[in-house]
């Protein structure tokens, strides 16, 4: 029987983690919980990566919206609509970059999944705006 001790590598920011040292630090930077994080999205669609927290600032805050019935039931109203209306906000600040969107809903500190904010879908909406205009712009379009 033969044993190996291997090195493990975590991210200061989230529960990512690997054995190889290099690729975890290049996570680190662009890490979506790291609040001094480097934005490729930024980067690549030639605009000005915003400090993290000016974004924040444009969420709401989930307590404001939490209510207590009669029975001491806790509730949230009006939430949807709050958080509808900040994703324009921060779609038109960011420059829809889907990565700084992301990065300013997980800071916040509200779950992703309660702002109905899908990730994948809109990487796919900017790789699908920066194909069509590769595509008028060469000689196939």
């Amino acid at each position: 029987m033969k044993t190996k001790k291997v090195n493990r590598y975590y991210c200061d920011f989230c529960k990512k983690a690997g054995c190889n040292a290099y690729w975890i630090r290049r996570h680190e930077e662009r890490c979506t919980m790291n609040p001094n994080r480097f934005c490729g999205f930024c980067k690549m669609l030639d605009n000005e990566q915003l400090p993290m927290a000016s974004l924040i600032e444009l969420l709401p805050n989930p307590g404001k919206f939490t209510k207590v019935d009669e029975f001491g039931d806790k509730y949230i109203t009006g939430f949807d609509e709050a958080m509808k209306k900040a994703l324009d906000k921060l779609r038109d600040t960011t420059g829809n970059c889907p990565a700084c969107i992301l990065a300013a809903i997980r800071q916040s500190g509200i779950p992703v999944y309660a702002t109905k904010f899908d990730f994948k879908r809109e990487c796919q909406n900017v790789w699908d705006a920066i194909n069509a205009e590769n595509l008028s712009n060469s000689c196939y379009g």
